[in-house]
């Protein structure tokens, strides 16, 4: 709470000038002159605050209220709603930022879901080696093993390289980087690899194209973004 007061009596404070306080000094086209540190120090905090609220669903409110209710309280004026109506109208603003992050999710799964659907039937198209798989990603056979075939909760040793199905760009590999992968199908494991390795028997060299939603989701993971078709080329040593 006391970090929340802070920032935000630190982002008011840069419209006291609106409110009346110490005049600026501007240049004749406008823009604000920077002669010092304080000045250079109020203008990153406005940029700050103004990223924060372009985060938000900013473009919805009126900025002309917004002002005048900074200058208010400011000011120590008599507010016109109660801590419970701001409570309200704060909970109104939560279900627009996520109205908007719905929003803004939807078209970014139709935009990938559109080209990784057009990736995949070019795949199939010109490449007579892939197959799919009824879970909803592709894979084809490099290197067929003779070993016993892995199981879900079977311990395995594996290398693998990937890379972003999109746009080709290598994303990670264990060759020449660490040992081989020691893990257990499963545990945890983005749902189409936890399918695709049971496929394999010990031996096997395959490569797999996952859409995102088999892949790391819309949420991705670490350095991996969401809503990213990956391709993985694995190779199963051996169960353990």
């Amino acid at each position: 709470m006391k970090t929340n007061t802070i920032t935000a009596l630190l982002a008011a404070g840069l419209l006291l000038a609106a409110c009346g306080g110490k005049q600026q000094k501007w240049d004749t086209t406008g823009e604000p002159r920077l002669d010092n540190m304080i000045d250079s120090l109020s203008w990153a905090y406005g940029v700050n605050f103004a990223s924060i609220l372009q985060q938000g669903a900013f473009d919805t409110l009126d900025r002309a209220v917004v002002v005048k209710a900074i200058c208010h309280t400011l000011d120590a004026k008599p507010q016109p709603m109660s801590d419970h109506e701001i409570g309200e109208a704060l909970g109104y603003l939560s279900f627009l930022q996520n109205s908007v992050q719905m929003r803004q999710a939807q078209q970014q799964s139709s935009n990938v879901d559109a080209l990784q659907n057009e990736y995949f039937e070019n795949l199939k198209r010109t490449n007579g080696n892939v197959k799919a798989h009824p879970a909803g990603f592709y894979y084809e056979v490099l290197r067929e093993g003779r070993g016993p075939k892995a199981t879900v909760a079977q311990r395995i040793c594996f290398d693998y390289r990937s890379k972003l199905l999109l746009t080709g760009e290598p994303f990670d590999q264990s060759y020449g980087q660490r040992d081989s992968i020691i893990h257990v199908v499963g545990n945890p494991m983005f749902p189409g690899l936890v399918e695709g390795f049971q496929l394999m028997n010990a031996g096997s060299l395959y490569r797999f194209y996952f859409p995102y939603q088999l892949a790391f989701g819309e949420r991705g993971s670490g350095s991996v973004p969401g809503f990213t078709p990956m391709i993985y080329e694995i190779e199963l040593h051996k169960l353990m």
